[in-house]
C-alpha cells in the first residue's frame, strides 16, 4: 500500500510542478521602459535613402534618425503590430549612387521590444 501512495504524491507533485511553466500571458508581463531600436552598421558609402520592408504585411517602416554609420531596421514603435514570439522577415534596403543594400533579417517581438533572431551586424 505505501509504494502507491508514494507513487501517487509523486505524480500529483509532478503535475503540480508541470502546471507552473505554463507560458506567462500578458496581465504578468513586465517590461522595461527601455526603447529598443536594432541597427546595421554600414561601412563605407552612405546610403541615401533607407527604409525596412516587412514581408508578412509588405508594409514600408521608414526610421528617420540614424547615429553615425549605424541605420535603423525597426524598433519599439512597431510592437503593437507584432505577434508575441512570432518570427517575421524584415528586410532592410539601403540606397546608394552606385548599389542597392538588401539584407535579410528575423525578428520576433518578447511582448516588451523587438529581439533580432539572424541577420547581419555589420555591412561594409
Amino acid at each position: 500500500m505505501k509504494p502507491t501512495l508514494f507513487l501517487c504524491l509523486i505524480t500529483l507533485l509532478y503535475s503540480c510542478v508541470k502546471n507552473n511553466t505554463q507560458i506567462i500571458d500578458d496581465a504578468t508581463l513586465v517590461c522595461t521602459e527601455q526603447f529598443v531600436t536594432l541597427t546595421l552598421q554600414i561601412n563605407g558609402r552612405a546610403p541615401t535613402s533607407f527604409y525596412t520592408l516587412r514581408i508578412a504585411t509588405s508594409d514600408t517602416l521608414r526610421i528617420p534618425s540614424y547615429f553615425e554609420n549605424y541605420y535603423p531596421i525597426v524598433d519599439d514603435g512597431i510592437l503593437s503590430n507584432l505577434e508575441r514570439d512570432l518570427l517575421e522577415e524584415f528586410v532592410f534596403v539601403g540606397e546608394r549612387s552606385t548599389d542597392t543594400i538588401r539584407e535579410v533579417f528575423e525578428i520576433k517581438s518578447d511582448g516588451c521590444h523587438v529581439i533580432k533572431v539572424s541577420g547581419p551586424d555589420l555591412i561594409n
